[in-house]
């Protein structure tokens, strides 16, 4: 686990070493343990790395043979062991003691651009091949691991992070106001390669991109899911759920590859509970999380809070004999470090929520280098509410009607407070909040098309590779990496992605349940009171408490004159809808939440003349 930076160019040598240097101290959080560069004539490639496999012999940039080649890596290959094997007896000859990266280095001598589809992993990688005097960038398939790109002229500048990118003056830090209006209205970001910053992209997940001389040669999508559609199942539920453990315990046992020390986070929820509770059963039958025997557990507490799920994670530590470490984050502590957390978060978030990860991966640091999380879990198995309404009309459309009302009847205790919030919220005498109402005329633009489906399959891959989970990986990326912490998410392992969505839609929900297969999977491998709960709270925080606590420092800032000046917003009617918000007014606070984490991103990122820690 690394950053990577690197760029074309024909500059001296002397000038691009600079320009390196400058751009991997930006990103020093993400390898602590050590640097190294390749300049040459025609590019420039660095890392920073936190040596996770093979830390004394694995560092960047490795080299082939005649040095034709070289490689910087972000991320982990958790088949790197059989890819290796099979090099081996096509007679490469490997310098390192068991690098995952030499791997990826004779796998493009090997196959090219086809290396990707040998690797079962997270990554993010820059290969300089002299021969064709190239640079080949790929991305994960899911896109767990980001890489950033931008142009400038035939210049092309690509990293692990934005502020690395911003290092080099010639990268204008300018607002994508249509990423922004989508953000504020739509609740949308991390959809489509553009980021909040005009001319600077992202690479998508799945995609691999070649630069020459020229600038981009080729961008490439090489990843293409696809989904079922069928309603019905057509095995026993005892065989998908016998297939489901036995694929899961298979990717949580790759996931588990290290040579330092693995933790995991609990939240309480099905997912990481599901996680924790495989991770020991792994660790009884013999593998090492290189902890003196010990499974560390970290979770964020909200004591007497609406959100405290400590009953839960107590459930689990007890079952796995866990060692549990917590960390208490308060709305105080919050708002004392909101600036530094959005200097590492790099563009605004949905919500406050990733707070809860960033506070619980800097108790991590302490113990631990690697860190396993439940993320993926609810994209991919329809765990929130909403996925109902495309569980009904796949029904509808199947012609399945007793099915339809089964689960309106057995869920009825989980769908009718969505049923009622949309009523409410349609209301024609109780107008609602509306973010529509708060943004100036002027900047009412771009309208966001959604693709949507009636079938949930089909609805969950779009969540999982468009609109939900690319979010989710990039506050995970971020969080975890400011305090220089490799996190793993096992859900969002591609073979078991795809097959998810393969699976029947009857096995996502059935009689009011929702991840039906994965809780039919899960029995007897974790504790009954965390398998069969039917709330749903998230790793998250009080956030309409914190907002309500800090509704006079918000106001202040909302009535600042740098706010007046965006021209974003009708600033009156913003602080007016706020004031009434907080005396009790229906509707969603969270859009001020979109408001205010906007303009403290352009105080941080759009104002200053540098960007540093």
């Amino acid at each position: 686990m690394c950053g990577i930076v690197g760029f074309t160019s024909s500059e001296p040598l002397q000038k691009k070493e600079q320009k390196l240097k400058k751009m991997l101290g930006s990103i020093m959080h993400r390898g602590p343990d050590g640097e190294g560069m390749e300049v040459n004539d025609f590019c420039a490639i660095g890392m920073r790395r936190l040596a996770i496999i093979d830390p004394k012999s694995g560092w960047q940039p490795i080299y082939n043979k005649d040095k034709s080649v070289a490689i910087v890596f972000n991320g982990e290959i958790y088949n790197y062991k059989e890819v290796w094997a099979d090099l081996i007896k096509k007679g490469y000859h490997f310098v390192t003691d068991h690098s995952d990266t030499e791997t990826i280095l004779h796998g493009y001598e090997e196959w090219g651009e086809k290396v990707v589809e040998h690797l079962v992993g997270m990554f993010a990688f820059a290969i300089y091949d002299l021969r064709n005097q190239e640079v080949f960038i790929a991305r994960d398939r899911l896109g767990i691991k980001p890489l950033y790109y931008c142009t400038d002229a035939n210049t092309v500048y690509f990293a692990s992070e934005l502020k690395a990118i911003f290092q080099i003056p010639e990268v204008k830090r300018v607002p994508n106001w249509g990423v922004l209006y989508q953000f504020l209205m739509f609740r949308v970001h991390d959809s489509t390669e553009e980021t909040f910053f005009h001319g600077v992209k992202r690479l998508l997940p799945g995609h691999w991109m070649i630069l020459n001389k020229k600038g981009i040669k080729k961008i490439h999508k090489y990843w293409n899911p696809t989904c079922s559609t069928t309603f019905a199942s057509s095995q026993t539920d005892a065989d998908y759920a016998h297939e489901f453990y036995e694929l899961f315990q298979k990717v949580m046992k790759r996931h588990l590859i290290s040579d330092v020390p693995v933790g995991v986070s609990l939240s309480g929820g099905l997912d990481s509970s599901g996680v924790s509770s495989v991770m020991h059963e792994l660790m009884e039958s013999g593998t090492n999380l290189h902890t003196n025997g010990d499974l560390h557990t970290f979770s964020a507490i909200y004591p007497n809070q609406s959100i405290d799920e400590s009953d839960y994670m107590h459930e689990v530590e007890n079952a796995i004999h866990s060692k549990p470490h917590y960390t208490h984050p308060t709305v105080d502590k919050f708002w004392n470090e909101i600036m530094e957390w959005v200097y590492y978060q790099e563009e605004p978030t949905i919500s406050s929520a990733p707070y809860a990860y960033y506070s619980v991966y800097r108790e991590a640091h302490k113990h631990v280098k690697v860190m396993l999380s439940g993320n993926g879990g609810d994209e991919l198995l329809a765990g929130y509410i909403p996925y109902f309404k495309a569980y009904l009309t796949s029904a509808i459309d199947n012609k399945a009607y007793l099915s339809g009302a089964r689960e309106l009847i057995c869920g009825w205790d989980l769908y009718q407070k969505y049923f009622w919030e949309k009523i409410e919220s349609s209301n024609p005498f109780q107008k609602s909040l509306a973010m529509k109402e708060l943004l100036d005329g002027s900047f009412q633009k771009n309208p966001y098309v959604f693709l949507q489906s009636r079938n949930l399959n089909e609805r969950l891959l779009l969540d999982v590779t468009r609109y939900s989970t690319p979010n989710l990986l990039r506050y995970e990326d971020k969080n975890s990496m400011a305090f220089s912490i490799e996190s793993r998410v096992p859900f969002l392992d591609h073979e078991l992605v795809e097959y998810i969505f393969n699976l029947p839609i009857d096995q996502k929900l059935r009689n009011g349940w929702n991840r039906f297969v994965y809780r039919n999977a899960m029995k007897g491998h974790m504790p009954e009171k965390n398998r069969l709960r039917r709330n749903k709270i998230g790793f998250t925080n009080p956030e309409v408490t914190w907002i309500k606590a800090k509704a006079p420092a918000i106001r202040k800032i909302f009535q600042s004159k740098e706010f007046a000046n965006r021209n974003l917003y009708n600033t009156h009617e913003v602080t007016k809808a706020f004031d009434e918000w907080c005396h009790g007014r229906p509707g969603d606070g969270l859009i001020f939440w979109r408001i205010l984490i906007t303009e403290l991103w352009f105080q941080r990122y759009i104002d200053p003349i540098t960007i540093s820690q």
